[in-house]
C-alpha cells in the first residue's frame, strides 16, 4: 500500500556552495567513492556514511552537505543489518537538526518498521512525529494507514478521526478532507492508496 506522506528526490550528491576548501573536498569526495564502491555491502555503506554524518556534524550549517538525504540512506542500511534501534536514532537525530522534511522522515521510516514487524519502534516513530508536527494533518493519514496495516482498527480510527478533525479545525489547507473521510469509514483494506502529492488531482488520480 502506497504511503500517505509525500515522497520526495532526495539529492544524493553532497552539494558544494559555496566550494569548501580542498582537503575538505577531497575527504568528501572519498568517501562518497566510498558508498559507491560498496554497493549492497551494507557494512561497508555503513561505515562510509557514518563518517559522512560526522564530518557533516562537524562543519554543521556548511551548505555542501545533504545530512538529511544520507541519514534516511544509513538508516535504511542499519535496517538491512537488522540495527533498527540504530536506524530509529539516526532519524531522529536527523529530525531534531531541524531539516525542513523531519516529519516525512520520521513517516517514512515508522512504515517500513510497521511492515517489517517492528511495530513498538514504529508507534514510538508516529509519537515523536505527532508531537514534533502536529499540525501536519498527512502524518495521521500515514499513521491511520498504518496501524490498519497491522490489524490495529481502533488505532487506525484514532489516528484517522484526529488528522480529520485537524484539517476541519484548520480549513483543509492541504485539501486532505477528501481522502482523509473515506479512509475513516471504509474498512482498512478496502480503502484506496492514498498520497501527499495527489491531494490537488483527485481521490482517483496519482500524479
Amino acid at each position: 500500500m502506497p504511503p500517505a506522506c509525500r515522497r520526495r528526490t532526495a539529492k544524493k550528491e553532497p552539494r558544494r556552495s559555496p566550494q569548501p576548501a580542498a582537503a575538505l573536498e577531497e575527504r568528501i569526495d572519498e568517501i562518497m567513492d566510498r558508498v559507491q564502491q560498496a554497493d549492497d555491502n551494507q557494512v561497508e555503506r555503513v561505515a562510509a556514511l557514518e563518517e559522512y554524518l560526522t564530518l557533516a556534524r562537524a562543519h554543521e550549517g556548511e551548505t555542501w552537505f545533504d545530512a538529511g538525504a544520507w541519514s534516511e540512506d544509513l538508516a535504511d542500511s542499519y535496517l538491512a543489518l537488522g540495527r533498527v534501534d540504530d536506524a530509529v536514532r539516526t532519524i531522529s537525530d536527523a529530525t531534531r537538526s531541524g531539516h525542513a522534511e523531519g516529519a516525512e522522515m520520521l513517516c517514512e521510516l515508522a512504515e517500513k518498521l510497521m511492515r517489517s514487524g517492528y511495530q513498538p519502534q514504529a508507534r514510538l516513530l508516529w509519537q515523536h512525529a505527532r508531537a514534533d508536527y502536529p499540525g501536519d494533518v498527512w502524518i495521521y493519514a500515514q499513521a491511520g494507514i498504518g496501524y490498519g496495516d497491522i490489524g490495529d482498527h481502533a488505532g487506525a480510527l484514532e489516528w484517522l478521526t484526529t488528522g480529520l478533525e485537524l484539517a476541519l479545525r484548520t480549513g483543509d489547507p492541504e485539501s486532505a478532507l477528501e481522502q482523509l473521510r473515506p479512509l475513516r469509514v471504509l474498512p482498512v483494506r478496502a480503502r484506496a492508496p492514498v498520497r501527499r502529492d495527489s491531494a490537488a488531482s483527485g481521490p482517483g488520480e496519482h500524479r
